[in-house]
This record gives structure tokens, sequence and C-alpha cells, in this order.
């Protein structure tokens, strides 16, 4: 298993929040640090506004791993699974 950059526990959900709120182009460090604390992930944004030096190397590795790994089931993969049909691979 990979390790992990950063020991915030949260830091990954708050990546993907900012992400998902369009605020902004995720490789603005700036941004995204205050896309951070103004959705509530203050000790996230501090942490990282911290060590923005390894906020690259997150983003590309850690975030880009996490992404793959939290990636949601489709629909069909979903029925199939709930009614014991073979799994479909997207």
């Amino acid at each position: 298993m990979q390790q992990q950059l950063s020991p915030r526990p949260h830091l990954m959900e708050a990546l993907d929040e900012v992400k998902r709120s369009n605020q902004c182009n995720m490789f603005n460090r700036a941004c995204v640090i205050l896309a951070m604390h103004n959705l509530g992930y203050i000790e996230e944004a501090d942490w990282l506004a911290a060590n923005i030096d390894s906020y690259l190397d997150i983003l590309i590795m850690e975030y880009q791993q996490w992404m793959h790994d939290n990636e949601p089931e489709s629909l069909a993969q979903q029925l199939a699974r709930e009614t014991g049909l073979k799994v479909i691979v997207d």
C-alpha cells in the first residue's frame, strides 16, 4: 500500500468537496485552501497552507488514488450485485 503523504484524516474528503463545488482549478493552491475554509474544512486548509510544498504530490498521487478507491458503483453494477447477476465491468 502506498504511504499517505498527509496526516489529516479528512484531507481527501476536503479536496473532493472543493473539486465537486467547481469553485477552483485544483492546481490553484490558494483558491483550494480558501474554498476549504469556506466549506468548513478549517484544520485541513490550515494544514495544507502549512505544507503547501507537498500539495502537488498530494493532489497528483494521493488524491488520484483516493478517487480511484472511492469511485462510486455504477447503476448497472449495483443492480447486478443486488440481483445476484454477474457484475458488469464498465
